[in-house]
């Protein structure tokens, strides 16, 4: 603050103009070197006669005569002069290689002699007294005759001396010399003169009242002086730039030689000159500007200029140019200069002059410049100015905390958004506007006609002052680019010091930047965007905004974002910065992602010219040509920078990016194409940055939130109706159809749907794999679990989402809550079989595969998974199955895998076969019924083969002499075998045979289940004399193990009975068994050692006593 308030002591002090004062700068710069004479050849002749003329002649009227004479002829030789190497006299070029009498160099190859330039000095002082005496009285008096006097000389001799200075300037030499002489303090004088007089001049008029001809005339000449002042001063600073070939849109009269319209540029001989001179030169010819007080009225000039276009009164647009380029050299990488700056009001200056005069639009058709003509090419200029006074206000802020600080302060954020905005108000204002010629002042693409017959030229090229072949919409693209580009140049990049968007070249110096400004300048960025949006929507009324407004705000989006990309790459570090700032809210918003994109009508008028054109291939795309169907490109950029920044290895997570990509995903779950990019986006980053995604998944629940936007697509493709999986090949197909919305139902649509969904079951796959307990964590989802039920009745998903069902079904639980959670997964999985018999018509099949799915968890742990199945009631659903009408070969299909599902279920488990026991009753009464149903009408082997396996409790093989495991199926068995065919009969009875003929273990089984009392019915009720034989040697084996009172009058009953006792051959095979089984001896005890719970603390031995042989 000292340093401020010491160089503002001492601007006051050297900015009164006086010449005495050249002194106290003159070590500024070092006293004149070799000095230079004019030749005597060539046109250099006439001007060295004049000159010693005018030196030989002492009276003072002929000698100000012959000077005014010398310097119109210096200024016509030397109009297109340029300096050798920018008059840069070497050390390494000795005086040897000019032609040089008396220590001088002939000719003025790289400057001009002294004496010619002190006179120059001299006549500028003479200069500011003439402009202080041009009284205020002007304004009143018109016939003043000092006044016309004063004005007379100032345009006869006045600007010539000012051209003749403009050409000193193009040399090192000459502004050396110049400076040694007290030029810059009296140039500040003379501007401060002018800017002076036209305060003075703008003070007393009022907003309403119009000014005398004599009173522009006076505006005119001093707004011509400064425009002299501020030409030497820009060229006086950026050494080898050439003034002269002003921008064509700023090409005011500046003199007698500033008439050509071409672009400014730089003379051949800057580009010897070498970058590290010329940045050492600009930087003190900078502190010799602003220690006389130049910057000081550089800002007074700006304000002025608000002031008198506030008053309906435009200044000449090349005098704020000019002055807006010399603050930009000024402030670039000069701590000292923009702390000058903030303390003599610039900033405030920038940031109100910034944007457009608020009175634009209601008085475009009055504006009219101060030399009396009408400006036409009003809207160019203002914009080209605007950006132009953005990028000195960059450079007024850059790497400069303080002054950075000030535009976050008091509500200028708001400020600085509307003045970047301003061309759009200005647009939309005049574009409501009544008067023709205001409507003529802006025209949007959809207003540009190309018909034949439309002769017209078009209104928006003749009010901007484009070319004939040149549209408003080409200018407003570009403009809207480099408006855009400006704002992003205020971000900085940590540890590099340098702009974005701004490359480092001989016009910049790199000096360091804080990290504290680089976090400043991000959190003022993502404010100032904030805020930006929301008054670019206010722009316009209505619910679409304009086709030029949607211009503006897609180019922005486009550069914003690649701004960002940009930023992060180099600097993964802010991205910290970027989230407390709100990026994502910001990109997920309708400002960016939701933002509506023009039509592609619209947007091909807009972009027609831009194809090659930078706008297109800065960033990736500002139109809506999408590369995937229904996304607009603007956001697969974004959806690319979500991935490029949640996969960044400098930031430690990625919990915020992928917080908002899953908010995203929920805000367009009915959005298939959108939702489905999302879904990529995840996996892809799952898939680079698996160990941040995992955990940042699991805090989101980002499984369930995914499968419930697959479940929202199920649901629309099934509102919208079914459709014909021929024509699709999408594998979806539901029974419910909706005539209404075929338009909805079309085959792209509900590929789109199904191309989403597949993509979430993509990402549940992927994140089910990438760790071991992240199976663990969806076991633990409720939600998870549920959608993924959901989407099994997706023909399409089915097999995918089954598969992932049994995957979590055969994680073994370590904790109390994986236990739950295991046993509710297999509630459900089991309660899916009532479902599919409900939902399904063709069901069988289905069926199947999740009973298959249940034996391949039972042959991976039986124990572990019977006892599950069982907590979970698989008895009831497994047997309902059966309880269906089938067809023969689906109903035996599901019958034996039935019958197969339940043998694993009960296989060396009593617990579980007591269970069963107890649900279908003694000999599983039930399941005989539903069997008998089935072997009505169709005789199977298979059937009784897999009864068989349920008889031992596994795969039954005749040759190993098997063991009867579960009693109850005996009974089943003989009851479905009862009801097949001749032959399988002979089969069953025979099987049953061997078994019980060296097992007494099987014996024993038979006798308890009760098998002679089934063998003796059916011996009534059998009219088959091979079957009968056959059970009659069943009943002499299990009765002559074991048989009971009952059993033996039962026999004695079938003595007796009509059937038996009438045919002497059944009478005699029932008595031979009979007589067997009492002439049967055997041991009085036996062990049944069937190997069951061998190594059971708890088990017992079973044993079984024979009757007495003489019962």
């Amino acid at each position: 603050m000292n340093i401020v308030k010491g160089v503002a002591d001492l601007i006051r002090r050297t900015s009164t103009g006086q010449s005495g004062e050249s002194s106290g700068h003159a070590h500024k710069f070092s006293p004149p070197g070799p000095k230079f004479r004019f030749s005597d050849a060539g046109d250099e002749a006439m001007v060295n006669t004049l000159w010693e003329r005018y030196q030989q002649v002492d009276d003072k009227v002929e000698k100000k005569r012959l000077l005014h004479v010398f310097i119109k002829q210096f200024v016509v030789v030397y109009k297109d002069w340029e300096p050798v190497n920018s008059g840069i006299l070497l050390e390494s070029v000795s005086l040897e290689n000019f032609s040089s009498t008396d220590d001088a160099v002939i000719g003025c190859s790289a400057g001009h002699p002294v004496e010619v330039i002190r006179v120059l000095v001299d006549e500028v002082t003479l200069l500011s007294s003439l402009v202080t005496e041009l009284s205020t009285g002007t304004l009143l008096l018109p016939t003043e005759l000092s006044g016309a006097a004063t004005k007379s000389y100032i345009t006869s001799e006045g600007f010539l001396i000012l051209d003749a200075l403009k050409i000193i300037a193009r040399s090192l030499y000459n502004c050396r010399v110049f400076g040694y002489y007290g030029g810059i303090q009296k140039l500040t004088a003379l501007m401060k003169g002018a800017v002076v007089q036209l305060k003075t001049i703008s003070g007393a008029l009022s907003a309403d009242e119009s000014l005398p001809d004599f009173a522009m005339e006076k505006i005119n000449l001093l707004q011509q002086i400064l425009i002299y002042v501020v030409s030497i001063f820009y060229v006086f600073i950026d050494l080898g730039s050439n003034i002269d070939k002003m921008d064509e849109l700023f090409c005011g009269l500046v003199g007698l030689i500033s008439r050509v319209d071409t672009a400014i540029s730089s003379s051949n001989n800057s580009k010897l000159l070498s970058t590290e001179a010329r940045l050492h030169w600009r930087q003190k010819a900078v502190v010799s500007v602003m220690e006389a007080g130049g910057l000081n009225w550089l800002v007074e000039l700006l304000r002025l200029c608000r002031r008198f276009s506030l008053k309906e009164l435009l200044m000449d647009d090349s005098l704020q140019y000019l002055s807006l380029k010399i603050l930009s050299l000024a402030l670039s990488a000069n701590p000292r200069g923009q702390n000058h700056f903030k303390s003599i009001g610039g900033l405030e200056v920038l940031l109100d002059g910034l944007g457009f005069p608020s009175n634009y639009a209601t008085t475009y058709s009055k504006f009219v410049l101060t030399n009396g003509f009408r400006d036409d090419k009003p809207l160019q200029k203002i914009f080209q100015l605007h950006i132009l006074a953005l990028e000195v206000l960059r450079e007024a802020v850059f790497g400069n905390m303080n002054n950075l600080q000030f535009l976050c302060e008091n509500g200028r954020v708001h400020k600085f958004a509307n003045s970047f905005c301003s061309p759009a108000f200005v647009l939309q204002d005049l574009r409501h506007g009544g008067d023709i010629a205001e409507q003529q002042a802006v025209s949007v693409p959809g207003d540009i006609h190309e018909k034949e017959n439309y002769m017209k030229s078009d209104p928006a090229t003749a009010s901007a002052g484009l070319p004939p072949n040149a549209s408003f919409s080409h200018f407003w693209n570009d403009y809207v680019l480099t408006l855009s580009r400006s704002l992003c140049s205020f971000l900085i990049i940590p540890g590099v010091s340098k702009s974005l968007n701004i490359q480092l070249s001989s016009g910049r110096l790199a000096f360091p930047v804080s990290s504290s400004y680089c976090e400043l300048s991000i959190k003022w960025f993502m404010r100032v965007l904030f805020t930006i949006f929301p008054c670019i929507k206010a722009c316009s009324n209505q619910n679409e905004l304009p086709s030029y407004l949607r211009v503006f705000v897609t180019v922005l989006q486009n550069k914003v974002l690649s701004a960002f990309r940009s930023l992060l790459s180099t600097s993964p570090v802010s991205l910290e910065i970027f989230r407390e700032e709100g990026l994502w809210d910001l990109i997920f918003s309708e400002n960016f992602f939701y933002f509506e994109s023009a039509s592609k009508e619209t947007a091909g008028q807009i972009f027609a010219y831009n194809k090659k054109s930078e706008l297109l291939t800065a960033s990736s795309s500002t139109i809506d040509t999408p590369e995937v169907h229904g996304v607009n490109s603007l956001q697969l950029e974004i959806i690319s920078f979500l991935e490029f920044a949640a996969t960044s290895n400098g930031n430690t997570h990625n919990m915020t990016e992928l917080s908002a990509l899953l908010d995203a995903l929920d805000h367009s779950a009915c959005n298939s194409e959108i939702a489905g990019l999302l879904v990529r986006s995840l996996v892809h980053i799952l898939q680079l940055s698996p160990e941040k995604t995992i955990t940042s998944c699991k805090t989101l629940n980002a499984v369930s939130r995914v499968l419930q936007v697959a479940c929202v697509q199920a649901l629309e493709c099934k509102r919208s109706g079914s459709m014909n999986p021929s024509s699709v090949n999408s594998g979806l197909e539901f029974s419910e159809s909706v005539p209404d919305q075929q338009k909805c139902n079309s085959p792209e649509t509900v590929l789109n749907w199904f191309g989403c969904m597949k993509m979430c079951m993509e990402f549940f796959t992927k994140f089910s794999a990438s760790s071991e307990d992240t199976k663990s964590f969806i076991l633990q989802s409720l939600a998870s679990i549920d959608c993924l039920f959901d989407l099994f009745w997706i023909e399409g998903l089915r097999d995918d989402v089954l598969g992932h069902i049994l995957d979590l079904m055969k994680i073994m639980p370590f904790s109390e809550e994986d236990k739950k959670a295991k046993l509710q997964l297999c509630s459900k999985y089991l309660e899916m079989f009532t479902q599919i018999k409900e939902r399904e018509k063709f069901f069988v099949d289905l069926s199947i595969d999740m009973l298959a799915g249940m034996r391949d968890m039972l042959l991976a742990n039986q124990a572990y998974y019977q006892a599950l199945f069982r907590d979970g009631e698989c008895f009831l659903h497994v047997v309902s199955l059966l309880n269906s009408d089938l067809d023969k070969e689906n109903g035996e299909r599901l019958v034996l895998n039935v019958l197969q599902t339940l043998t694993r279920l009960l296989a060396n488990n009593d617990t579980s076969k007591a269970a069963f026991r107890a649900l279908a009753g003694k000999g599983y009464q039930t399941l005989q019924s539903l069997l008998l149903d089935f072997c009505q009408w169709h005789s199977s082997e298979s059937l009784l083969d897999a009864l068989l396996d349920m008889l031992v409790d596994g795969k039954f093989d005749i040759k190993i002499s098997p063991i009867i495991k579960n009693e109850d199926v005996i009974i089943l068995y003989l009851i479905v075998l009862q009801k097949n065919s001749e032959s399988l009969q002979h089969h069953g009875l025979d099987v049953f045979q061997h078994l019980l003929r060296d097992s007494i273990s099987n014996r024993a089984s038979c006798v308890r289940a009760g098998m002679l009392d089934f063998l003796l019915n059916w011996f009534c009720q059998e009219d088959n004399d091979s079957v009968i034989f056959q059970i009659a040697q069943l009943i002499q084996a299990i009765g002559g193990h074991s048989i009971s009172g009952k059993d033996i009058r039962k026999i004695f009953a079938l003595l007796r009975s009509e059937k038996v006792g009438m045919r002497r051959q059944y009478c005699s095979v029932l008595l031979t068994s009979l007589l067997s089984m009492l002439h049967e001896k055997g041991p009085t005890a036996f062990f049944d050692l069937d190997g069951l719970d061998s190594v059971s603390p708890e088990a017992i031995i079973n044993s079984s006593i024979t009757p007495d042989s003489s019962m």
